[in-house]
């Protein structure tokens, strides 16, 4: 299963406090991004995918 595949099966599977806790990390995230203005100017978007990717990779 590739990548894109895992995270989609993940993303079904995710209760609605799992997904609430999800759109927090990316809020927390962008925020930090934003406020960095070394990446700030690459105008960067972080979302529920990138850290779905990000956390299965490391299992």
């Amino acid at each position: 299963m590739d990548k894109q595949n895992e995270t989609r099966r993940v993303m079904i599977t995710l209760s609605d406090q799992a997904i609430a806790k999800l759109d927090q990390l990316v809020a927390e995230k962008q925020r930090k991004l934003n406020q960095n203005p070394e990446l700030a100017k690459y105008n960067l978007r972080v979302n529920k995918s990138n850290i779905l990717e990000a956390w299965l990779s490391h299992q």
